[in-house]
This record gives structure tokens, C-alpha cells and sequence, in this order.
């Protein structure tokens, strides 16, 4: 049977009362700007097994493993209408609202009829990712060896080896080539694992927000979220699950996290320099401060501290670079085999994954040979969030991405 998903709910009620000694205002949630839909998920999913030794890149090994996902749209006779949509650090299967959970889901205007992933046209399946915590094997799920919860002696993965669970639940599932495998920041960099490692079963690329390589800022700025998670007194060592929860590492890592997926000109044009108090003082005196803590609180319960270590160490170690003749990293030897029509983006505005890192993608594409590269860059001010919020530009270019005949491909 499945391992429970961890015990969120039973965090102390003070992480959303008093996580500060600052005075909370009106304006805390400022909510006038767009935000993502992130929520815990714990009911209406599938859930695949794979009862085998499933060994990783890292050279450990889980005994057996589930995945959780979810389903929109209809599968055809052939089974070719399928596309895989792959989820960032700490999103859900829950791509969409569907009779099984009502809620809206993080990608929901992105999918439906006639929208981005067209449920008319295709079937839609995504992924909790391996080592989550929401239905899928991660650090909270119950190793089946010993009887305890794995926490950190969970094994390192690599993004790839996401990748190939995901394969074995499309193997279960009957589904041989993808129309299409699309995905956004950490999905991004599995849209790209998935389309080099499997050529012959991926039809069209997505990739979004993504890096071919992680880029030494983007892994400074995750440790140092690791760093003030484990350093929070009730962490102990990853092994929370029967004492307190480290809420409060959680909410700064989240406070860290929300500063690098948003943007200095939105910030400048949302929040200003606009104050909560009249006289200055140590609490969180400017609105961007209170923005700040509210979204640390809002989410510091939603998600399994240990699936964020394991997880983001993951994208830290993500390369697509394959040993060259001369036993050197070569990138270009190791994104050769993609030369399916691929759909590359990037924000400008972006500063976990600047543009250039998705512009060096496609560069790179067109250098191995592949004729049917697109890549569109947009001026938005949302920063890395842009691909959860812009539904009228993303979802415009993945739509006509999506449904183009390669006879009729734009190259540039």
C-alpha cells in the first residue's frame, strides 16, 4: 500500500499566528498582483507502482517506488495523443482541477478545452515527482525495508532518474511515443532529460524557465535555503516526523525562495518603498517585508522540508553534458540526440534562470543539427513565476507549439 503522506498538518498552529515578533498589517498579503496556485495535495491522484529495485544515478537504490499523477482529457485508440507535463521543485500532480480534486490546480488556465494543452485534442498526464511528498516516494514515505520513514537516508537522486520513473509509469500506462513533453523550471529540465534520453518517444519539446546546466547562482541560492531550513533547532537531522516541524526554517527558505522567483521591477512597481508604520522600526516595517513573511508563512506548512533538500540538491546537479572524446563535460555531445521540434523560453526578468541559460539551449540545439528550434523570449515583469502567471504569452506560444505540423515549422 502507499506510505502516508507527512504529517503537515500537525505543525505547531504558530507558524501562521507567530512566526515573528513583528505586528502583522492589512496590507501584509498585498494582493494586488497576480500569484501562483499552490495548495497541499493529499486526495485525488492515481497512483503507479513499480514493485521493482529501481537503482540511481548516484548509485543508490529504492526497493520500490510510487508515483502519483493525474489525468485530463482522452486517451486515443493510439495511444499518440499524450502529453507529459513535467512539475517544478515543490508542485503537485494537481496540473489542473478534475472531478477527483476540485480545486484549481497550479497550472489551471494552462489546460482545457481549447487552451494550451488542448483536452480536446490531447491527453494530459503530470506527475508528483520522485522524492515529493504529495503520493509519490520521497523522504517522508515509509521505507518498506526497515518499517520507519526514510527521511534524509532517502538516497540522492538525479533529475534524471525522475525522468525515468516517470518512463516506467508511461510503460504501465501503454504509452509508447509522446505527442509532446513540456515542462517549467526543474520540469524544464526534465522536458530536456526526457527528450535526450528518449529520442525515439518524445515528438516535440517544451521547455521553459529551464538550464542545460545548473549555473553556480542558481546553486548558491538553494543551499543557502537548505542552509536556514536545517539550521531551524526542531529540523533534528531530518528526523522530525514524530516531533515538532521546523516551520520556521521552512518559512525563511520560502522567504529566500520568493525573492528569487519574482522580480525587482514588479517589486519596484507593486510594493515601492511603501511603509506599514510611520516611525521605522525592526519589525517588518516596509510592505515588501510583510510580502515577504506572508508568503513564508502561507506555504512553510504545505510541503515535506526533506523533499526540498532532496529535490533541490537534485537540480544543483543537473548537467546534460555526456563525456566528449578528450574525457572532458561536452554539452553538445550530451543534447545531440534532441532533434525533435523543440519550443525553448525565457524571461527577461528572470534571475534564477536568466535568459541567456534558455538562449544558450537553443544555440546549442541548432549547433547539434536540430532544424526545428523556436525560441521566444518575453518581456515580463514576473520574473521565473512568469510561466505559472502569463497565460496569454506562454500559453500562446506552447498552443501553437503544440499543434503545428512539422511541415509547417517556423525556424529562426
Amino acid at each position: 500500500s502507499p506510505s502516508p503522506s507527512p504529517p503537515l498538518s500537525s505543525a505547531p498552529s504558530s507558524a501562521t499566528s507567530s512566526a515573528s515578533p513583528s505586528r502583522q498589517p492589512a496590507s501584509a498579503a498585498k494582493s494586488d498582483g497576480p500569484e501562483p496556485s499552490y495548495s497541499s495535495v493529499v486526495t485525488g491522484y492515481e497512483l503507479y507502482h513499480h514493485p521493482h529495485p529501481f537503482p540511481l544515478e548516484y548509485g543508490g537504490m529504492l526497493p520500490e517506488f510510487h508515483l502519483a499523477y493525474e489525468t485530463w482529457g482522452t486517451l486515443n485508440a493510439a495511444k499518440d495523443n499524450v502529453i507529459l507535463l513535467t512539475c517544478g521543485l515543490s508542485a503537485s500532480s494537481h496540473a489542473k482541477s478534475q472531478p477527483k480534486n476540485t480545486r484549481p490546480g497550479w497550472w489551471e488556465k494552462f489546460i482545457g478545452p481549447g487552451r494550451a494543452l488542448d483536452t480536446d485534442r490531447f491527453f494530459v498526464v503530470c506527475t508528483n515527482n520522485l522524492g515529493g511528498c504529495y503520493g509519490s516516494t520521497g523522504p517522508s514515505a515509509i521505507d518498506p525495508r526497515n518499517g520507519i520513514r526514510y527521511a534524509l537516508r532517502f538516497p540522492l537522486l538525479s533529475v534524471k532518474d525522475m525522468v525515468r520513473a516517470i518512463f516506467h509509469l508511461l510503460d504501465d500506462l501503454g504509452i509508447g511515443k509522446l505527442h509532446a513533453v513540456v515542462g517549467s523550471s526543474l520540469g524544464g529540465m526534465q522536458s530536456i532529460a526526457a527528450a535526450a534520453m528518449y529520442p525515439e518517444r518524445v515528438g516535440r519539446l517544451v521547455s521553459i524557465s529551464a538550464a542545460a546546466v545548473s549555473h553556480p547562482m542558481s546553486i548558491a541560492l538553494r543551499y543557502a535555503q537548505r542552509q536556514v531550513l536545517m539550521a531551524d533547532p526542531n529540523f533534528g537531522e531530518g528526523d522530525y516526523y514524530s516531533g515538532e516541524f521546523p516551520w520556521q526554517g521552512m518559512k525563511l527558505a520560502r522567504e529566500i525562495g520568493t525573492i528569487t522567483y519574482r522580480s525587482g521591477p514588479e517589486w519596484e512597481q507593486r510594493f515601492g518603498r511603501e511603509r506599514n508604520e510611520q516611525r521605522p522600526s525592526l519589525n517588518a516595517d516596509f510592505v515588501i517585508e510583510s510580502y515577504l513573511e506572508h508568503q513564508g508563512k502561507k506555504w512553510c506548512l504545505q510541503y515535506d522540508p526533506n523533499s526540498m533538500i532532496i529535490i533541490s540538491k537534485a537540480m544543483d546537479l543537473f548537467t546534460m553534458e555526456d563525456r566528449g572524446v578528450d574525457g572532458q563535460p561536452d554539452l553538445a555531445k550530451g543534447m545531440t540526440p534532441i532533434q525533435m521540434p523543440s519550443l525553448i523560453m525565457g524571461v527577461q526578468s528572470d534571475i534564477l534562470f536568466p535568459s541567456w541559460q534558455q538562449k544558450q539551449i537553443a544555440d546549442i540545439l541548432r549547433e547539434v543539427g536540430n532544424q526545428y528550434v523556436v525560441y521566444y523570449e518575453l518581456d515580463a515583469l514576473y520574473g521565473h513565476d512568469t510561466f505559472l502567471i502569463d497565460v496569454v504569452n506562454v500559453g500562446a506560444a506552447v498552443k501553437g507549439h503544440l499543434e503545428q505540423s512539422k511541415d509547417n515549422e517556423d525556424l529562426d
